[in-house]
């Protein structure tokens, strides 16, 4: 009778009562379906993986297992060979003593040691600059260099910057031993700026933003707890690359950002697990021998010398302290895939991958192919006439893909 009223009353059964209930279950599990599949979509996207727009750094793993050889035409999108004139006074010295290479309008610049030598687009001398010495107007050794837009050369040296014009003629210098150390690199940072990068001593700083006119400090940052216990002259430098400073080097996995009043973390490479711990190259207790022999031991990757960076790609060196902890890689930005090359074909008769490569900013860069591994293979050699096992160097200028 009590189930006869509650049907009279409500003018539906309780059968009725249970549909309602059932389909809103049933639609809340529809949209945690499709909730599920637009996170499934949205992790398996590519694109999405790589979004580093919550300033989240973003780490490119590099495995040591596999390494491919490349195509040239793969790597680079265009690139071109200039055999460099010999002249006795212009002889480009053996690769670790090439300070830095740089191209103004269509000339380019060389440090071999301490002269700087200026070519033509088609390597043909034009100026040698050799002022090394301890007057005014030289510089005590030939470090990093940096070409302002008028075609001023601003050359570091110590704790020196040293500016010549593009004849190669005095302008002025700007000294500043106090708190500096050794200035590693050097390159503009705007039109009126340019910035350094100083060794890292204890308590310093090591990046110096400077008046071009004048000399005097702009910003000063990066201040050094612990000094490291070593350090490696002319193997830190910068890159110019869609308006931003990009920053790398030795005794550090980190490519850094520099700004006007700080560095960011850009990316960070893991080279196969081999990344130092955090403090590493300032232990205490232990002095330079003990930490290069941990550092053996241990098979650590805590050194990236050579970096260049397009829109799409990554081509970086790495280094250890074995010959198999040391290499090449090439990272696709798109897709974070990275490889270790084991060579670069340059045609069906030549394979050569470079010891060392220069960043000539916004993608470019130059390798220097030494006429003993040039001449090595004939056909390819007969590209170069008079090319000679006493001859300078062909100059590989080539722009990423």
């Amino acid at each position: 009778h009590r189930r006869l009223v509650t049907k009279e009353r409500t003018g539906f059964s309780r059968r009725h009562l249970l549909k309602p209930a059932f389909f809103l279950k049933t639609k809340t599990i529809m949209i945690y379906l499709l909730f599920l599949v637009t996170l499934l979509l949205i992790s398996c996207n590519p694109d999405q993986a790589k979004d580093n727009g919550k300033d989240e750094t973003i780490e490119y793993f590099i495995p040591l297992s596999h390494r491919v050889e490349k195509d040239v035409d793969e790597m680079f999108e265009e690139y071109r060979y200039v055999p460099l004139e010999t002249r006795d006074d212009a002889l480009i010295d053996v690769l670790y003593k090439i300070r830095n290479i740089a191209l103004f309008q269509e000339d380019i610049y060389i440090g071999s040691d301490d002269i700087l030598i200026a070519y033509d687009k088609s390597g043909k001398i034009k100026r040698v600059l050799s002022k090394k010495g301890e007057d005014p107007q030289s510089y005590f050794f030939l470090g990093n260099f940096t070409i302002w837009p008028n075609g001023d050369i601003l050359i570091s040296s110590s704790g020196d910057v040293t500016t010549y014009s593009n004849s190669f003629k005095f302008i002025r210098k700007w000294s500043d031993h106090e708190n500096i150390g050794l200035i590693e690199a050097i390159i503009l940072f705007n039109d009126s700026s340019y910035i350094i990068k100083c060794t890292p001593t204890e308590r310093q700083l090591r990046y110096r933003i400077i008046n071009h006119k004048n000399g005097t400090y702009i910003s000063t940052y990066d201040s050094i707890e612990k000094q490291n216990k070593y350090i490696s002259s002319f193997t830190n430098s910068f890159e110019r690359f869609e308006g931003l400073i990009i920053s790398h080097g030795y005794q550090g996995n980190e490519i850094l950002e520099c700004t006007m009043d700080s560095t960011k973390v850009r990316y960070r490479i893991n080279i196969d697990n081999k990344i130092p711990p955090a403090g590493f190259w300032a232990q205490d207790g232990k002095d330079y021998v003990q930490i290069v022999m941990e550092e053996a031991e241990k098979g650590y990757i805590g050194h990236i010398p050579d970096y260049v960076e397009s829109k799409e790609t990554i081509l970086l060196s790495f280094k250890g302290k074995r010959d198999d902890l040391e290499g090449v890689a090439l990272i696709d930005k798109k897709d974070g895939n990275a490889r270790v090359l084991e060579n670069i074909k340059f045609d069906d008769n030549f394979r050569w991958l470079p010891k060392q490569f220069f960043s000539l900013d916004e993608g470019w860069c130059a390798m220097l192919m030494y006429p003993e591994d040039v001449l090595k293979k004939e056909e390819f050699a007969r590209r170069f006439p008079g090319l000679n096992e006493e001859s300078n160097p062909v100059l590989f200028i080539g722009k990423l893909r």
